[in-house]
């Protein structure tokens, strides 16, 4: 009988081409390990498994941020609290991942069919962006206004919050006069130009203008609400997000206000991951990733980053002291470090601008075209989990294209079997019995 000396485990690796099984001395490499983790001091502990919490089907999108934690089933904005869903308010358009962010107090949500914000204090689904307002109907009239040329236009306001001009309506005085205004929405505000200048200032909820005061400048000109954006991320007082192939960001500290014509990075293909470190911003197309340096849209910096990143996999993730040595930073405790899945692996984002593959070495995959993610603290254990699903592979399944680790999760089992003997060939094999004992901490189990 042969003893077997384990002292540890440093994980599973189903990428290595040998059946080695210790990696140095005492400590244990599996190919596979199932319904376990294996923690910083190499010992295994089982997982605690699941449990049903919620009855809600159709449920999708589960997110838990700063404030609150949401879902959405059938078209229902649900919030959870001690366990229990409640319906908060509608959102609507097919079944799509929604995108939370939590910014200024409140979550933004976004899909391609739908956006809305959530208030937490007042259990309140808001409209994201306030409505352009219809086009100004002019006539003159009697007022102090020099002769010259005279540019109009409404911005409305909901809740205290500003829109962005609507189209811009032009009326020559030929002499001293005035500006009627014949279709003002009401609440509407009124903005107008000094004679043959370019400056909207406000005039105010007004449907006469007879002089102008220059004291106010139009702060949102040209701007409009969002477009329905997915991929969402609050970073550098700004509210960033994709529709499609571009990456549309607001104006500073106004997450409402939009110049789609000009502020927008584009891509070749659709945006897969929009993920924010302190020094820029990575963004992911399932082609490849870009890192944009800086923190000023007007001055970033466009930088390869590595791989292409797999849609709805991005989690940020705390307290994680284990990457000093990884990021190669002399810092040893890590905050909101973006962490996500690219076709090549899992990978953590770094404020150099690149990131770091942490499973390549050690885990064959797939790449799948979206999946999910969360960051979480069991008991002190920090876990980065993922999900994701695959078509099409031949000879695996979901996720992963390696058919042993595959079966063992589908099934829920380790298959005990030798692979000489269930080859095809014309050999044959003898084998002897074995036996061996397990100990822990030096007592037999």
């Amino acid at each position: 009988m042969t003893d077997i000396n384990i002292s540890g485990f440093s994980g599973a690796n189903n990428v290595k081409k040998d059946e080695r099984f210790f990696v140095k001395k005492g400590i244990a490499e599996p190919r596979l390990l199932l319904n376990c983790d294996v923690d910083q001091t190499g010992k295994l502990i089982a997982r605690v498994g699941k449990t049903l919490l919620i009855n809600l089907p159709g449920a999708h999108s589960l997110w838990a941020g700063n404030t609150c934690c949401l879902c959405v089933a059938n078209n229902v904005l649900y919030r959870i609290v001690n366990g229990v869903a409640t319906s908060v308010g509608a959102v609507s358009g097919p079944n799509s991942p929604f995108s939370y962010v939590d910014a200024e107090d409140r979550v933004f949500i976004g899909n391609k069919y739908w956006q809305g914000i959530f208030d937490p204090s007042s259990n309140a689904v808001l409209v994201w962006g306030v409505p352009l307002p219809p086009d100004p109907t002019l006539l003159t009239g009697d007022g102090d206004l020099p002769a010259g040329t005279y540019n109009i236009c409404f911005t409305n306001v909901v809740n205290g919050e500003l829109s962005g001009n609507g189209q811009i309506a032009s009326i020559t005085l030929t002499d001293i006069g005035g500006i009627q205004v014949l279709s003002r929405p009401s609440g509407a505000l009124v903005w107008c130009t000094e004679a043959n200048e370019p400056i909207f200032y406000l005039v105010g909820a007004a449907n006469k203008i007879v002089s102008i005061s220059r004291v106010e400048p139009l702060p949102s000109f040209l701007c409009g609400p969002p477009p329905f954006m997915e991929n969402l991320c609050y970073a550098f007082g700004r509210m960033w997000g994709s529709v499609g192939p571009d990456v549309f960001y607001s104006q500073p500290f106004k997450l409402g206000w939009y110049r789609l014509a000009s502020n927008k990075f584009s891509y070749a293909s659709d945006v897969t991951l929009i993920a924010k470190v302190p020094t820029g911003l990575y963004v992911g197309t399932i082609e490849s990733t870009k890192f944009l340096a800086g923190t000023d849209p007007k001055t970033m910096q466009e930088m390869d980053a590595g791989a292409g990143a797999i849609k709805g996999t991005l989690a940020y993730c705390n307290n994680m002291p284990e990457l000093g040595w990884t990021l190669g930073t002399p810092e040893k405790d890590f905050v909101d470090v973006p962490v996500w899945l690219t076709t090549e692996g899992v990978v953590v984002g770094s404020p150099t601008g690149k990131f770091f593959n942490i499973t390549k070495n050690k885990i064959k995959m797939s790449a799948p075209s979206q999946g999910a993610s969360l960051y979480r603290n069991i008991a002190g254990f920090i876990q980065f989990l993922t999900s994701f699903k695959t078509g099409g592979v031949v000879g695996a399944g979901a996720g992963l294209n390696d058919p042993d680790t595959y079966n063992a999760f589908k099934d829920g089992r380790i298959e005990l079997y030798s692979k000489f003997l269930d080859s095809t060939s014309g050999r044959m094999a003898f084998s002897d019995d074995a036996s061996c004992t397990v100990t822990r901490g030096g007592v037999e189990i």
